[in-house]
Formats: structure tokens, C-alpha cells, sequence
């Protein structure tokens, strides 16, 4: 009797300790360079579908989660030009392209806008798989650890990051980004009406800049409330290290979200 007493004490505890960890993550970067794709989109943009497709089939080129990560961004300023309003958009986005523009010397956005490593892409059907296999071949500038736990409706995060490079210390920041697939959206206006999207890699929030340290290191703390209608599961959390001098993206890193 004393012995299945402690059998069943024993595996109550194994199951409380497992349960207390299941939703804790870790992860860390590379030493090659995670080539960080950036595309800024909007669902009454009738030009921005085939961007979404191209984006979402980039895995199916064979690239691993090591070498690709891939940020959609919805921008606002073609609400009112489409008679659409896009749930998805803040202005906060489309600052973040127009950040992206002004660091490649642009002082025009436009949408679809594809960003690869920093840098602007035009004609990313044709160039953009070799603008990430060109990335994926340099050592990587910055090293990222991710660690993320799942308290009720928050999740807390924390990031250490180290640039070695003197130069790049100067100028470089560190950004996160919550990011979900699968979101099914019904269009009822602008040029895409009657379509049903599933979006990829949609930012769900976007965070930073955070500075580095003098030595080139930072170590970051943030919480995020996910809301009810977020399908954990399908989440990732992502950070990026990035020269705002040059707009070169040093590393990237994804860590998905998945429930144990």
C-alpha cells in the first residue's frame, strides 16, 4: 500500500513539474545569418496576393526555419484609398516601411513592399529566393537568445543579444515581433472583394527599437497580453538585430510558440 502511495505521489509530482514547464521556450541563433524577409501588404491592395502566395510558399524552396524568417506587416494608408478597412493594419506598420524606405534612400512606399535583409527587393519574383540564399552563406553579426513563458493571458519575454562588431555597435537595434498563422479573413470591400485570405506570418505586434549596450550586448524584458481571439499555437516570437545606419538586418531569430 505504502509503495503505490509513493508510485502515485511520484507521478503526481513528475505530472505537476511537466505541467509548471509546458509552456516555457528557448531558443537560439545561428551561425549563419537567418535571412529576414519583410512584406508589407493590404487586404484591399489587389496587387498584394501573389506577394502573400510568394511569401507564404518561400519553405517549399527549401529553406529551414534556421535560414528564413518572414514578417508580414499590414499597412493603413490604403484604407481610404480602397474603401476597405483592413482589421489588421495600424499606422505603427506602415512606419515600420517607411523606416525600411528611407534607410535604402526611398521616400516612396509601395505595396506590395518586399524587404530582404534590410534591403528593398522590386522585383522579388525573380531576385528575391536568391537575395535570402546570398544572406544565408554570411556568418551571422549578432547573436540572439529567446527564452518566453506563458502566464495566464501574458506572455513574458526575454532577450539576450551580443554584436561583437565595434561598428555595428554603434548603430544597431534590437526589435521583436509576435507573429500568427493561419488567419482566415473574408474581404467585403476594396479590390480584393469577395476573396478569403489566410494570412501567414501576419504581426500580431511589433516591438522595439531597444538599444544595445556600449559593449554590444542587451538583455530585454517585455510582456505581451495575447488576446482571446490568437491561436497560440500558431504563434512564433521573432527578433531581429539591425544596423539602423545601413538598414542591414545582423540576425534574425523565430522561435515558435507551440504548445507541448
Amino acid at each position: 500500500m505504502l509503495n503505490k502511495t509513493i508510485t502515485g505521489l511520484g507521478l503526481l509530482l513528475f505530472l505537476l513539474f511537466d505541467n509548471a514547464y509546458a509552456d516555457r521556450w528557448e531558443a537560439e541563433s545561428g551561425d549563419k545569418q537567418a535571412a529576414v524577409v519583410e512584406l508589407f501588404v493590404s487586404e484591399g491592395c489587389g496587387q498584394c496576393p501573389p506577394a502573400e502566395r510568394w511569401s507564404r510558399e518561400l519553405p517549399e524552396q527549401g529553406f529551414a526555419r534556421e535560414q528564413l524568417i518572414a514578417l508580414t506587416f499590414h499597412i493603413d494608408y490604403l484604407d481610404q484609398k480602397k474603401g476597405w478597412v483592413d482589421r489588421f493594419a495600424t499606422p505603427f506598420y506602415s512606419e515600420r516601411q517607411k523606416q525600411l524606405a528611407r534607410l535604402n534612400l526611398y521616400q516612396t512606399v509601395f505595396t506590395p513592399g518586399v524587404f530582404i535583409g534590410g534591403e528593398i527587393v522590386h522585383n522579388w519574383r525573380q531576385h528575391g529566393v536568391t537575395a535570402i540564399e546570398f544572406i544565408n552563406d554570411f556568418d551571422a553579426e549578432a547573436d540572439i537568445k529567446l527564452q518566453a513563458e506563458k502566464s495566464d493571458q501574458q506572455l513574458e519575454i526575454h532577450s539576450s543579444v551580443s554584436v561583437p562588431d565595434p561598428d555595428n555597435r554603434k548603430h544597431s537595434k534590437v526589435y521583436l515581433a509576435l507573429i500568427e498563422d493561419n488567419i482566415i479573413s473574408e474581404i467585403g470591400g476594396g479590390d480584393n472583394i469577395g476573396a478569403v485570405f489566410n494570412h501567414q506570418n501576419l504581426v500580431r505586434r511589433w516591438l522595439g527599437p531597444f538599444d544595445l549596450n556600449p559593449d554590444g550586448s542587451t538583455d530585454i524584458d517585455a510582456d505581451i497580453t495575447l488576446a482571446s481571439d490568437w491561436k497560440l499555437n500558431e504563434m512564433s516570437l521573432v527578433a531581429v538585430v539591425q544596423n539602423l545606419n545601413d538598414g542591414y538586418v545582423l540576425q534574425g531569430l523565430s522561435m515558435p510558440l507551440t504548445e507541448k
